[in-house]
């Protein structure tokens, strides 16, 4: 079963031209050489032909598709991200698209072009409730207040102020910014995420809270422990790299890079994470796990993981990241889920496998995208 596999694996690489010419090469001596491997090579072939799905269609884990994905991506670029699966089957994570056209060979592919994700503007709300909004491109700002002068340029906010009153940046779907904090903490913020913290730190800690999804690169100060909050737990470090998400209710997940951060539940227990442990905040539990940080930190390079994903699930993941309104029609897709990622720069191809994937209709109109 693993060297079919492997076959499998090989021929779906030819199908979407990701092979290399070493590969080609080796293929072609293969199908000289080794009767065992023409034999599968051909009935693939033969059931590419005839568009007989079952054959094509292996019980591969989803996982080791979209690992095999994160491994290939860096020298290759896999345009083509989708992993669909049902009835405990699977596609394994390389030529996808192709593979999904086998899955549904009469639904042509989403013909909308130049779709391109909008770029949104930030903003930040001060605390006598005023609301400073910055320019969505990458062009410099100034803006002069009573007690601080800021100054955004190319996607990062820096700052002068004496004020340690709470401030609140707003960074909404489809975006993602960065701030330098008064103490030299560097925050990257992901899209539908909200930072409050004060333009200057007190003499006793350094104290943030999160919504949404943050990764901090925090200052070393021995004496002013710095604590991010978030709504199931407090996460305290000196001086470390780490990522917080918040986006799943009641489900807040901080993933350690270097250093060392403690944890604290709302009942109190504590738990102490190591550089690659992920702790899982999920009522008065908390839990640790290693993580991938390819996938967990692909957001600061505009590239979002799924794993087993419904199309709902889905939908509300694409709204955040894409910044547009994406809905599917109700129980239509209940038997899609699909592993794979997103591309900010390439929504014209997210739509198109979107379409082929789920065998549905796409309505686009710039600002939503309707699947039924």
């Amino acid at each position: 079963m693993e060297y079919q596999d492997h076959i499998f694996q090989l021929y779906m690489h030819k199908l979407s031209g990701e092979l290399s010419p070493e590969e080609e090469a080796g293929i072609e001596r293969k199908l000289e050489e080794d009767p065992a491997f023409r034999e599968a090579w051909e009935a693939l072939t033969a059931d590419a032909r005839s568009q007989r799905t079952a054959v094509y269609v292996k019980a591969v884990v989803p996982d080791e598709g979209l690992a095999e994905m994160r491994q290939r991506r860096p020298e290759k670029r896999i345009s083509r991200s989708w992993v669909p699966y049902a009835a405990a089957a699977v596609l394994l994570g390389a030529g996808i698209w192709l593979a999904a056209r086998l899955y549904t060979p009469q639904q042509p592919a989403f013909t909308a072009k130049n779709a391109v994700a909008p770029i949104p503007g930030v903003s930040l709300t001060l605390a006598n409730g005023k609301t400073v909004h910055f320019h969505p491109d990458s062009s410099t700002q100034t803006v002069a207040l009573d007690q601080a002068t800021l100054r955004s340029d190319n996607g990062q906010l820096n700052y002068e102020s004496r004020d340690t009153t709470v401030t609140v940046l707003n960074v909404p779907a489809g975006g993602n910014y960065r701030l330098m904090l008064s103490d030299g903490t560097e925050v990257w913020l992901n899209a539908s995420s909200r930072l409050h913290f004060p333009f200057n730190f007190g003499s006793n800690t350094r104290e943030v809270t999160v919504e949404g999804e943050a990764y901090f690169k925090v200052a070393k100060e021995a004496n002013r422990p710095f604590i991010v909050h978030t709504r199931q737990a407090d996460v305290q470090v000196l001086g470390t790299s780490f990522n917080v998400n918040t986006y799943t209710p009641g489900n807040d997940k901080t993933a350690l890079v270097e250093g060392s951060v403690q944890l604290q539940a709302r009942n109190g227990q504590k738990l102490k994470l190591e550089p690659g442990q992920q702790a899982e905040a999920s009522g008065s539990a908390l839990h640790a796990a290693p993580f991938e940080a390819e996938e967990v930190l692909s957001w600061m390079k505009g590239i979002a993981y799924y794993h087993r994903a419904s199309i709902p699930e889905l939908m509300e993941e694409a709204s955040r990241f894409y910044g547009l309104s994406f809905t599917a029609a109700p129980g239509k897709f209940n038997d899609v889920q699909v592993t794979g990622l997103m591309d900010r720069a390439r929504l014209q191809e997210f739509l198109n496998d979107l379409t082929i994937t789920t065998g549905g209709t796409i309505d686009y109109d710039g600002q939503t995208v309707k699947v039924h």
